[in-house]
């Protein structure tokens, strides 16, 4: 076995296999395209922590989540207090302190090329034979949505500790509003093109000045989202991970947990010399993922209004299981009792992936 672990992308998936190379004794050396790492835009949003492959250092917890509301079209539909258990986190510096405190080496500005399998540090150019590709949604050959997201400060909020999220069943795309250490992040992300979302971003902010007050916009950044489900595999010898494989809840959009776990179990099943792609294939995570994708693909199939009334008639213990990816079957099917063809369309989603 390689004394050195390879990893390309220095995103959640690829600190947490350099994580995971500590365990085995193994040195990684991660490899970022960017000045540094954690450059996409993201809500940050860590929503439950039970399965994290590792603790997130205290210091890169900017803010603590313990509750969640969910609208459908403005209306509200779910409302969670105390069961939601999570963190908005320092997504650059949680990245830098794991590699770092697993005694990885970390190389920015090192782009890879997945045409000849090189990586290009300065002026060297390094074969890269093995190893894994955390690369993000470059390398996702997926569906893709786009997301457009604001920074906004907003005094009012300063205490936020809960995650506000629409859908929106025209779009069928949904808007968020975060914590953040700067104020708040804004986004939306749907099927429509960045220019089109950034003047629904414009009025969504607008919409909310009920609860921003005085607040004003600081910056705003676009990228795009893996929706598409998961897409396992290689390339040149890298095994994919992370959002590069469709670690993303496809619902939500949630990818810091669901990338971090595909990381720490693709580098641990690597380095016993298993099949990396069968056993991303069975993980918790990726059940989650293909559920999010059926009911994603179901409500794309119906017409606005029946999307509406479809959404605003899951209980809320439904949304909060699939939502968070826990999904305890024992509290859905007890939730969904009283709602017996409602819970034979969901359960058709659930069951058979």
């Amino acid at each position: 076995m390689s004394e050195t672990l390879n990893i390309v992308g220095a995103g959640p998936a690829g600190a947490a296999a350099a994580y995971a190379a500590q365990k085995f004794g193994i040195s990684a050396v991660v490899y970022e395209a960017n000045p540094r790492p954690a450059v996409k835009p993201c809500g940050r949003g860590v929503p439950t922590i039970s399965d994290m492959p590792f603790e997130i250092p205290r210091e890169r917890i900017i803010a603590r989540i313990r509750g969640a509301v969910l609208y459908v079209d403005g209306i509200k539909s779910v409302e969670v207090r105390g069961s939601v258990n999570g963190y908005i986190v320092d997504k650059e510096g949680m990245i830098r302190d794991i590699i770092e405190s697993s005694g990885g080496e970390l190389v920015t500005s090192a782009p890879y090329n997945p045409s000849n399998g090189t990586v290009r540090v300065g002026g060297e150019v390094r074969d890269l034979k093995s190893g894994l590709l955390a690369g993000g949604v470059a390398f996702y050959s997926g569906e893709k949505i786009q997301g457009v997201q604001a920074i906004v400060r907003a005094p009012r909020l300063d205490s936020m500790d809960y995650l506000y999220i629409d859908f929106d069943t025209k779009l069928v795309g949904y808007y968020w509003i975060f914590p953040a250490e700067e104020g708040v992040e804004m986004g939306v992300g749907g099927f429509a093109d960045p220019a089109s979302l950034r003047g629904l971003l414009d009025r969504f902010i607008e919409a909310r000045r009920d609860l921003l007050g005085n607040g004003h916009v600081l910056s705003v950044a676009g990228a795009p989202i893996a929706v598409g489900g998961l897409s396992l595999g290689s390339i040149r010898g890298l095994h994919k991970v992370g959002e590069a494989a469709g670690f993303v809840l496809p619902l939500t959009g949630e990818g810091i947990r669901p990338s971090a776990i595909s990381g720490y179990e693709a580098a641990r099943a690597y380095l016993m010399g298993q099949d990396v792609s069968e056993t991303l294939r069975s993980l918790k995570v990726s059940r989650t993922i293909r559920v999010h994708s059926s009911i994603l693909s179901a409500l794309r199939r119906l017409s606005p209004e029946d999307r509406r009334r479809f959404m605003l008639e899951i209980p809320a213990a439904v949304h909060e299981e699939v939502a968070l990816g826990t999904m305890d079957m024992g509290r859905i099917v007890r939730a969904l009792a009283a709602k017996p063809l409602l819970a034979a369309k969901l359960m058709k989603y659930i069951s058979l992936r």
